[in-house]
């Protein structure tokens, strides 16, 4: 085709002299090749990665050390960024009864977007009422103790402030 069809193209572009030299001329075919593809080495490197996170929250859905008898209960990662997520914990709050060493942790209180949420004050003899998230999200924990209701408030307005 090159020596057919390509010759009437050197009108427009002028060939190079051919290389003569088999080493010179392979070194510059491996060259080309590797500036050719390197647009699919991202692609590939993140499948990759994506294929290892995936590994990772399989790995942590297996682990039996992770497994709360108390409760009945497995670790379920729901993201493949869990590991990395973990990795970037760096303060654990516990107060000095040892919380943390008997696994019970309980969420109080958050910040979101600079309003903060769960403080709730008692009244003398009643019991606050607990939220239930599940007719807003049906993926949320039943299991989930909050009970501060301007949350619950600001989710059912879509105010995400």
């Amino acid at each position: 085709w090159e020596k057919e069809v390509g010759s009437l193209f050197q009108s427009y572009l002028p060939w190079d002299p051919p290389v003569d030299n088999f080493l010179f001329s392979a070194f510059l075919s491996f060259w080309s090749y590797v500036i050719i593809l390197n647009t699919v080495v991202p692609i590939s490197l993140y499948v990759s990665v994506e294929v290892i996170r995936l590994g990772h929250s399989y790995f942590i859905n297996w682990d039996r050390q992770m497994f709360c008898s108390q409760c009945n209960t497995a670790a379920e990662a729901r993201t493949t960024t869990l590991n990395e997520e973990l990795g970037q914990v760096e303060y654990i709050f516990s107060d000095k009864t040892g919380t943390l060493t008997q696994n019970i942790m309980s969420f109080n209180k958050c910040s979101i977007n600079g309003q903060t949420y769960g403080e709730v004050t008692e009244t003398e003899g009643t019991q606050q009422k607990r939220l239930d998230f599940t007719p807003f999200n049906p993926l949320a924990n039943p299991d989930f103790c909050f009970y501060d209701e301007k949350l619950l408030e600001s989710v059912k307005v879509g105010d995400w402030h």
